[in-house]
C-alpha cells in the first residue's frame, strides 16, 4: 500500500545518494505542511483542532503531535490510546503527516483523523465515503470505520474520521478467539460492501484498523493486548482510495470489469483469475479470493486447532469460480463455525506462527496436513483441487507477452462465435 499511495500521490522517493531526489522529497513534504496550516483556522471554526506539525528532518515525513488534554476514556466509536514504549525524543501519540491525512481533536477532546477525498468531481472515493456517511450506522455495525462528517471547502472535500490504530495484528493474539473475532469482522465488512455492490479492491491487513493507537512499538503495547483479552478491541475497514461503487441495476454475477483492471492493484498477492489472459473478470468473486489470500497467509497455520478453518479457506481461494465463497456464505458459513466452538476451543493459545513464509496456494502449503481422517472424507468436497496439466501449460504460457496476445486474441474469437450461434 506504500509504494501505492506514492504513486497515486506523486510523491517522491527520497535517495540518499541523489541531492535532487532529495531536494524534491523536502518541496514537496514542505507543500504537504502548508496545504494543512492553511486549513488550520478553517478547521478549527468547524470544531477540529490539528496536532501541531513538526519537521524534524530532510528526506523523512513530518511528525503530527497532540496539542490538547484529550479524554481518558473514550466513548464509542473513538478508539482507546496510549501504554507506548518511548525511546529518546520520541512523543506519545504522534503521527506522520501525509498528503491525504492530518490528525486532530474534537471539541470533546477525541482524536480523528480527517482524510481528504480530493476535488468535489463525484470521484468514486467521493461517491463511496457520501454513501458510507449516509449509511453510517449500518456502516459501524459491519465494521466500516465511522465517517462522522464530510466537510467541503474551495472544491475540496474531507472525511472525519475516529483516529484508530494500525498494526491490528500485533502484539500477536493470545487466544483462538482472538483471532476469529478479526476474520469474523473482515467478513462483515465485506459483506456489507459486496451487498451495496462496492468493491475495496485492496484487501491486506494495512488496510485494517484496531480501536485502539499509540505512536511506537505496537507490538510491546501491554495495554492493546489487555484490552484485546477482555473482549474491548475490535476491528475496521478503511481506505477506499481505490474502490468501485458498481451499478445495483444488474445482479452480482453478472458484474464484470476489463481484465487488465485486476492488476491495477499492486500492493497485495491476488488469486489467478486473470492470469490466463481472460478478457474480463467478476470483482467480487476475485476479492472474495483476495480476502482468502489474506487469511491463510495470516492464519492458515491454526488450521490444527481449528479444523473447520481447512474447508473455508480452501473455498475462497479455489480456482473453481462457481464454488468459491460469497461474502454472504462466507459469513455464513464462518459464524456456523463460531457455533460449534466451546469457550474451551476459544481461550486456547494459538500455534506459533511459521519462522518463514508460507504460501497460499494449495499445491504449496497443505493446511489439511495432520487433521482427522474422518474429518478429511466429510469436508473432502470442499478442498480446493490442483491445477490441472492443461492450467499450468496456460498459465506458463501467459506469462510471456505474446502468450497473452495468442490467447487473448483466442478467447475474442471464440466469444464471437458463441455470439453468432446463439
Amino acid at each position: 500500500m506504500f509504494w501505492v499511495r506514492k504513486l497515486l500521490n506523486h510523491e517522491p522517493q527520497p535517495s540518499e545518494s541523489n541531492d535532487d531526489d532529495s531536494a524534491a522529497w523536502d518541496a514537496q513534504n514542505a507543500q504537504v505542511i502548508d496545504f494543512w496550516e492553511n486549513l488550520r483556522d478553517w478547521f478549527s471554526t468547524k470544531g477540529y483542532t490539528l496536532y501541531k506539525l513538526r519537521y524534524i528532518g530532510s528526506c523523512i515525513l513530518s511528525l503530527q503531535t497532540p496539542t490538547v488534554q484529550v479524554v481518558e476514556t473514550p466513548d464509542w466509536p473513538y478508539a482507546f490510546w496510549g501504554d507506548d514504549i518511548l525511546y529518546g525524543d520520541l512523543v506519545p501519540l504522534e503521527a506522520f503527516l501525509s498528503n491525504k491525512i492530518c490528525f486532530a481533536h474534537d471539541r470533546q477532546g477525541q482524536h480523528v483523523a480527517i482524510k481528504r477525498l480530493g476535488v468535489l468531481d463525484g470521484s468514486q472515493e467521493y461517491v463511496i465515503s457520501g454513501f458510507l456517511y449516509e449509511n453510517r450506522k449500518q456502516a459501524t455495525e459491519n465494521c466500516i470505520l465511522p465517517i462522522i462528517e464530510i466537510l467541503e471547502y474551495e472544491g475540496y472535500s474531507f472525511a472525519v474520521m475516529p483516529r484508530w490504530g494500525e498494526g491490528p495484528l500485533m502484539p500477536d493474539f493470545s487466544s483462538i478467539g482472538e483471532i476469529l473475532h478479526y476474520i469474523h469482522c473482515l467478513l462483515k465488512a465485506i459483506n456489507f460492501l459486496h451487498l451495496n455492490f462496492i468493491v475495496h479492491r485492496d484487501i491486506n491487513c494495512r488496510n485494517t484498523l484496531v480501536n485502539h493507537f499509540g505512536a511506537y512499538q505496537l507490538g510491546d503495547n501491554e495495554k492493546r493486548r489487555n484490552l484485546r483479552s477482555s473482549g474491548k478491541l475490535t476491528y475496521a475497514l478503511y481506505d477506499f482510495d481505490l474502490s468501485l461503487m458498481l451499478p445495483s441495476t444488474s445482479l452480482q454475477d453478472e458484474c464484470r470489469l476489463p481484465a487488465w483492471r485486476s492488476f491495477e492493484i499492486i500492493s497485495t498477492e491476488s488469486p489467478y483469475n486473470t492470469r490466463q489472459a481472460e478478457v474480463d473478470y467478476n470483482p467480487f468473486v476475485f476479492e472474495m479470493g483476495c480476502l482468502g489470500i489474506m487469511f491463510c497467509e495470516e492464519f492458515q497455520h491454526c488450521t490444527p486447532s481449528i479444523p473447520l478453518l481447512a474447508p473455508f479457506l480452501d473455498r475462497l481461494i479455489t480456482d473453481n469460480l462457481h464454488e468459491r465463497f460469497t461474502s454472504s456464505a462466507a459469513l455464513r458459513f464462518f459464524e456456523e463455525i463460531l457455533t460449534q466452538l466451546s469457550p474451551a476451543q476459544l481461550s486456547i493459545p494459538p500455534p506459533p506462527s511459521p519462522s518463514h513464509y508460507a504460501p497460499w496456494e494449495p499445491a504449496k502449503y497443505n493446511r489439511w496436513r495432520g487433521l482427522p481422517e474422518d474429518f478429511l472424507k466429510q469436508w473432502a468436497h470442499f478442498r480446493a483441487p490442483l491445477p490441472s496439466m492443461y492450467t499450468k501449460v496456460l498459465r506458463r504460457i501467459c506469462l510471456t507477452l505474446w502468450g497473452i496476445r495468442c490467447v487473448r486474441a483466442i478467447r475474442h474469437f471464440k466469444r464471437v462465435v458463441l455470439r453468432i450461434i446463439r
